[in-house]
């Protein structure tokens, strides 16, 4: 692995962590204003499920190539990439009949009354292509050689760029889906471009190759449920509440979720640099990893708690800001799902140490399964209002969290026996 050091990685990839953390802060508010509150609603709904679709296309790689690639040398990482290309090319085929199926759902919800418009045959497919360029980017292998800060100044030109002409440009759903997809696929291209300029010295070979279209999609078959679950108490609540929220009510979760998730966000840069030094302290044992991955879980813990704090004693000038987004029941929405600022950002790390010890393969995928149920039954069965789909979200996490400890002790508990 790189020994670049913490110093060095972090100030190019939280800068341009800057500029994602601005988007949803800055953005989505605008947008909320420009579009009323059924259209913000119908641009939410069209961007959850663009992230869902998005991790059909991802195949799960970015877990499992990644954990690969870390002690991987130049050719197995050559191999590696060959698999996960040849099999997202496979993977993005589903995409288009499920964009197809989201539409008829928004046809079925208009019909309904849940909103005002219908779907269009734009919409279906800047869906597609949307959820394809996001499902491609290629940090599963950026992050294995330790190269986030150096990739972070593409990304950070790209996302800046997409926020400059988002504020100038993007005055409809359409307009500001095509600058996501233009942007997404940029980074995906980028990226992939990057990588093959690393392993293009190992074969003369390029990267489809039919042969490893099954070995890439049995790699990533393992992580993939795993994200597909995750997803169906993150992006997914949304999108099962939509068949009985009004447009008004989602657009509200949906700009609280996203800000809250965007604060999230901002730690990702850190995380993918700590978590192949996790990966590498098992070398020193599982104990090792996990007082390394622990000190980092209480950082962000502290962290966490510190934004929470901001955010509800601030409102009063931040609900000024909003202006045009309900700001007294935007504050209601925010309580609740900014609860997930100490929760996630002080778990991930441990996450990431289960997932990097490669013995709880098992609770993990467990938790998430398990977080996906309570997500799902939640949203189906109480997400008529905000709130109440906040809540569903929190308590959907706290199920992986709890679910995750379990599984953690029952395997120790059979190693032992």
């Amino acid at each position: 692995m790189s020994s670049v050091s913490l110093k060095r990685a972090l100030p190019p990839v939280y800068a341009a962590a800057a500029v994602r953390l601005l988007f949803p802060l800055l953005v989505l508010p605008v947008m909320a204003v420009r579009l009323g509150s059924d259209e913000f609603g119908r641009l939410g709904l069209m961007l959850v499920w663009a992230g869902l679709l998005a991790i059909l296309v991802e195949g799960g790689f970015l877990g499992a190539a990644t954990r690969r690639a870390v002690v991987a040398d130049a050719a197995e990482r050559l191999r590696l990439a060959r698999q996960v290309f040849s099999a997202r090319c496979v993977l993005c085929l589903p995409v288009v009949l499920l964009a197809l199926g989201v539409s008829w759902w928004e046809a079925r919800s208009a019909a309904e009354g849940l909103s005002s418009t219908g779907p269009q045959l734009a919409d279906t497919v800047l869906l597609a292509a949307l959820a394809c360029a996001m499902g491609w980017p290629a940090t599963w292998y950026l992050q294995a050689t330790s190269q986030l800060h150096r990739w972070a100044w593409v990304e950070l030109a790209v996302q800046g760029a997409l926020l400059v002409l988002t504020l100038l440009l993007a005055h409809s759903v359409e307009v500001y889906l095509l600058l996501q997809l233009v942007a997404a696929a940029s980074l995906a291209a980028l990226g992939w471009r990057w990588m093959w300029r690393d392993l293009r010295g190992e074969s003369a070979q390029g990267l489809w190759a039919g042969r490893d279209v099954w070995p890439g999609l049995r790699l990533g078959a393992a992580m993939l449920p795993v994200s597909l679950a995750g997803a169906a108490y993150s992006l997914a609540l949304p999108a099962i509440a939509s068949t009985r929220m009004a447009r008004s009510e989602l657009g509200l979760y949906y700009l609280a979720d996203r800000v809250v998730r965007a604060l999230i966000g901002a730690t990702d840069p850190l995380m993918q640099l700590i978590y192949p030094r996790i990966v590498d302290r098992f070398r020193g044992g599982a104990k090792v990893a996990l007082r390394y991955a622990g000190c980092w879980a209480l950082g962000g813990l502290a962290a966490g708690a510190a934004i929470l704090a901001v955010l509800l004693l601030g409102w009063p000038i931040i609900g000024r800001l909003i202006g045009g987004a309900e700001p007294a029941r935007l504050f209601d929405v925010f309580a609740v799902s900014g609860c997930l600022l100490p929760l996630l950002m002080s778990w991930k790390f441990i996450g990431f140490w289960m997932l990097g010890s490669g013995r709880f393969d098992h609770a993990y995928r467990s938790c998430i399964v398990v977080g996906a149920a309570v997500g799902a039954a939640g949203a189906w069965f109480v997400g008529h209002d905000a709130v109440a789909l906040a809540g569903v979200a929190l308590s959907a996490e706290t199920a992986v969290i709890l679910a995750a400890l379990t599984g953690i002790m029952v395997t120790l508990r059979r190693e032992r026996a």
